[in-house]
């Protein structure tokens, strides 16, 4: 099962951060970040449980 993997996190930030067309670039940086996240959330899978009714998820998390 996938799921967020911090040491592939870690790596991707340290490629952002190490990058030099990064340095000193605010909006470069953000970007990248604002990547780097989105994909560390979207690598997650939500688990919990919804009523049979279809209703909202309950005690749900990313995992």
């Amino acid at each position: 099962m996938e799921g967020l993997d911090k040491d592939q996190l870690e790596s991707d930030l340290i490629t952002v951060f190490s990058n030099p067309q990064n340095i000193s670039n605010v909006n470069t940086v953000c970007q990248a970040l604002a990547d780097v996240i989105h994909n560390y959330v979207k690598a997650g899978n939500v688990v919990g449980t919804c009523p049979s009714s279809g209703g909202p998820l309950t005690d749900g998390k990313l995992i």
